[in-house]
C-alpha cells in the first residue's frame, strides 16, 4: 500500500479545514483529518508539510484548446501531452481538449488523438473532449473559421459516435441552427453533454434548446446574442433556466467583472464552471501565430484575429482566474474553488470520481499558495509537479 500524507488547509465543498490532514492511500483519498491528530497517527516523517498553504481538489478545466505551441487540432498524442504537463503546473489535474470548427476529417483526427492520451498517465488526466462546434451560428462564430461552420449532418455524428465509443464528450452548438435542435435529445441520450454556444438563439429559442436536453452554456456572454432588456436572448435564458450550468472565462478581458458577479450571483457557484478556454499560444512569447487556416496575434493578456480584431480565446492559467473571482466577488475560498472543480466534475457526470476532497474519490489535489500560485499538484496521490523542482 501507497500512503501519503498532505498538511495543509484543507479546501472542503463548505468549509476549510485549517492544517488539517488528507490522508492518500492508493490513487484515493481515505480520509481527512484534523491537526490535533497529527501526532497520535503519523511521524514527522510521513507528512508532506504544506501549512499555511491551501490545500483544494485538483482543478478541472472544460474548456481548452491548447498550451506552449501545442493544440487538440494538431491531432498529436504528444500535444496533449504538453498540454497535461502545462495544466499541472496551474494546479490543474483533469481536462477536456477541445477543438475548433474545423473539417471533418481534422477533427477525426483530433479525436483520435485525444482518446489515446487519456489512456496514457500524464500528469493532468485527460477526462474527456469537449467539441466546440462546428455546428454553430455564422453569425455568432467569434474566431472560429467561418469555412467550416455548418448544421448538424447525421453522417457526421455517426462518425463522432463510432470514433468516441462512449468517451465523455460535450458538445457546443446552435440550437436554432437548420435540425441541430432535433438532435440534442439524441445527444444527451447517447451520455453526451450538449452546450449551447455561439449561438444567435433567441430567448424562446434557446429555452427550446435547454429544454431539448443541453444544460450548459459555453463562454456565457461571449458569441452570444446581444443582451437587451426586450429580448435577452440566450444569455437571458441561461440565467434564468435552474438547471444550466454557465462557463466563464475569468481573465478580465473576456466578461467585465460586473459581469462575473451578476452570473454567479444569478446562478450561484453550483452552477458555475471557470474555465480558461486556452489557446495553444499560452506560455508563448507576444507574437503573431498560425492558427488553423487563420493568424491570431498574442500581445499581453489578450489574443485575437489578425484580420478582425475579434477576440480568439485567453491566454488565462485557472488558478488566476481563480484568484480573480476571489478578489471580485468577495466570495469565500471554498466557494470559488468550487466553480473550478466540484462544479464542472458535476456538469459532465463525474462528480463521483473527482472534484472534492472526499473518502474513496481519486486523490487528484493542488497546492497554492495564498495568491493562488501553484506549490504543487498530486494526480492518483503521486506528485507530478512542485514550484521549485518542475515536473516530476
Amino acid at each position: 500500500m501507497t500512503r501519503r500524507v498532505i498538511k495543509g488547509n484543507l479546501v472542503l465543498p463548505e468549509k476549510v479545514v485549517e492544517e488539517g490532514l488528507l490522508v492518500m492511500e492508493d490513487a484515493r483519498i481515505a480520509e481527512m483529518l484534523g491537526a490535533s491528530q497529527a501526532s497520535k497517527l503519523f511521524g514527522p516523517s510521513e507528512i508532506i508539510d504544506y501549512s499555511g498553504f491551501w490545500v483544494t481538489p485538483g482543478l478541472i478545466d472544460v474548456h481548452l484548446h491548447g498550451a506552449r505551441g501545442k493544440e487538440a487540432m494538431d491531432g498529436e498524442v504528444e500535444s496533449i501531452r504538453e498540454m497535461a504537463r502545462h495544466q499541472a503546473s496551474c494546479g490543474v489535474t483533469g481536462f477536456f481538449p477541445t477543438t475548433l470548427t474545423a473539417s471533418q476529417e481534422a477533427l477525426l483526427r483530433a479525436v483520435e488523438a485525444v482518446r489515446k492520451a487519456s489512456e496514457e498517465s500524464l500528469p493532468a488526466e485527460v477526462l474527456g473532449i469537449h467539441l466546440e462546434g462546428p455546428y454553430i451560428s455564422q453569425k455568432r462564430k467569434g474566431a472560429q473559421d467561418p469555412n467550416y461552420v455548418r448544421e448538424i449532418e447525421e453522417k457526421e455524428i455517426r462518425e463522432f459516435q463510432s470514433a468516441l465509443q462512449g468517451f465523455k464528450t460535450m458538445i457546443t452548438l446552435a440550437p436554432e441552427v437548420g435540425q441541430n435542435l432535433n438532435y440534442i435529445p439524441e445527444l444527451v441520450k447517447a451520455g453526451w453533454t450538449v452546450s449551447i454556444g455561439h449561438s444567435d438563439a433567441t430567448y424562446d429559442e434557446a429555452r427550446k434548446g435547454f429544454a431539448a436536453g443541453a444544460n450548459h452554456a459555453t463562454h456565457l456572454f461571449n458569441a452570444w446574442r446581444e443582451f437587451h432588456h426586450r429580448e435577452p436572448g440566450g444569455i437571458g435564458a441561461a440565467l434564468d433556466e435552474d438547471h444550466v450550468l454557465v462557463e466563464l472565462i475569468a481573465d478580465g478581458v473576456h466578461i467585465h467583472p460586473s459581469f462575473i458577479r451578476l452570473a454567479v450571483f444569478r446562478k450561484g457557484v453550483d452552477r458555475v464552471c471557470l474555465i480558461t478556454d486556452s489557446l495553444k499560444e499560452v506560455g508563448l512569447p507576444d507574437g503573431t501565430y498560425p492558427w488553423g487556416e487563420l493568424q491570431v496575434v498574442l500581445k499581453g493578456r489578450e489574443i485575437r484575429l489578425k484580420d478582425s480584431g475579434v477576440l480568439a480565446g485567453s491566454v488565462l492559467h485557472l488558478n488566476h482566474g481563480v484568484w480573480n473571482v476571489l478578489n471580485w466577488t468577495g466570495l469565500s475560498v471554498p466557494e470559488v474553488v468550487r466553480m473550478a472543480t466540484l462544479t464542472p466534475a458535476r456538469s459532465v457526470g463525474l462528480e463521483e470520481l473527482v472534484g472534492s476532497l472526499e473518502p474513496g474519490k481519486r486523490a487528484n489535489v493542488a497546492v497554492f499558495d495564498r495568491n493562488f500560485e501553484t506549490v504543487a499538484t498530486f494526480v492518483r496521490g503521486e506528485k507530478v509537479y512542485s514550484a521549485e523542482g518542475g515536473h516530476l
